[in-house]
């Protein structure tokens, strides 16, 4: 079944106005199976106010709601929507916990309480931790990736926040967003890996980078040597030994990666602070350019191999790669843990 109050925003969308007043009507394309709407709140409002009607339109559909926002936001909406067995209230998800994690987390909760009969969920969220970092943005933007054939309408609760333009982040993150007009397709949303490949690009390369070593491991052709020497190095760092041992985890994957699938020589590099810590993996070989893999498993066997990414993503707050250098010769793959 499809979500007619999202039909009707998507038909009242097409109508565009023309330069010269009038009106042309866009053909209406189909919409990605999961519908990301956002919401910024400001921090008078009764959420239920603006949040209820959209949910109770659902439910007048059949089609299930889930609030999974921390209390008294939950109680609140709960109470609005009233006892209807269609409605049910769960524990916040860990929003501020790395990107994979949360994401994760989403998907588990989406899979756990989709209806099995052809309805759509509607899931609210949020609000959660809204950093002034690229942590969030991340996020948000990867939803619409990591859940795009999900048939859910899952409604972003924000708060305006000053150290950031929330609202400018909701609009490029969110295909809709529910304002006092209504649902409406937001007019700056971005693709995912569009936004993804722009952020990463701004934070390269590390400042850190500028700076002596911690570690450097030039021409590397024995991991163990790699593992001893990380090992080491770590255990005087200010990470915790499980900490630890997740970043030799994924520092291993990924130069186990680029001495399989790049060009050697491989260049392994770490610099530790007391604030975070940076490994930079090099090789000669094509870089590549996709910011959205490694987010999901490629397949559902561990003996197989080829999940190497997505276990170093799970593994650190930060997986980044480009051209090695200004000539787009070779990859330097950055993974950073914030400790």
């Amino acid at each position: 079944m499809c979500s007619e109050r999202i039909q009707r925003a998507h038909v009242e969308a097409s109508k565009q106005p023309t330069r010269d007043g009038g009106s042309v009507v866009q053909p209406i394309q189909d919409q990605q199976v999961y519908r990301h709407v956002g919401y910024v709140m400001n921090g008078r409002e009764d959420v239920a106010h603006r949040v209820g009607p959209f949910l109770k339109s659902a439910i007048a559909m059949g089609e299930p709601v889930v609030i999974a926002c921390p209390d008294p936001m939950a109680s609140a909406l709960a109470a609005a929507l009233g006892s209807d067995q269609d409605v049910h209230v769960v524990p916040a998800e860990p929003i501020g916990h790395r990107p994979p994690d949360a994401l994760a987390a989403i998907a588990d909760l989406v899979d756990r309480d989709l209806p099995g009969d052809g309805r759509r969920l509607n899931l609210v969220t949020g609000p959660g931790r809204q950093d002034a970092g690229s942590s969030w943005l991340q996020f948000e933007a990867l939803l619409n990736h990591v859940l795009a054939d999900r048939p859910v309408d899952h409604l972003c609760l924000m708060t305006a926040v000053e150290a950031t333009d929330t609202a400018a982040m909701a609009r490029a993150t969110h295909p809709w967003l529910l304002t006092d007009a209504g649902l409406v397709p937001s007019p700056d949303y971005r693709a995912p890996e569009e936004l993804l490949r722009e952020v990463q690009r701004a934070g390269e390369p590390d400042p850190l980078e500028a700076t002596e070593p911690t570690l450097a491991l030039v021409d590397l052709d024995d991991m163990r040597v790699l593992r001893r020497a990380l090992n080491r190095v770590l255990a005087q760092s200010a990470l915790s030994p499980d900490a630890a041992q997740d970043f030799v985890l994924a520092i291993d994957e990924v130069t186990a990666n680029a001495a399989e699938h790049g060009i050697p020589p491989v260049d392994v590099r770490l610099w530790c602070t007391p604030e975070r810590l940076l490994c930079a993996i090099t090789d000669h070989g094509a870089c590549f350019d996709d910011p959205l893999v490694g987010y999901g498993p490629a397949h559902g066997d561990m003996a197989v191999g080829g999940m190497g990414l997505w276990l170093a993503r799970r593994s650190v707050d930060s997986l980044t790669a480009s051209p090695a250098d200004e000539f787009g010769d070779g990859c330097t793959v950055r993974l950073v843990v914030n400790a």
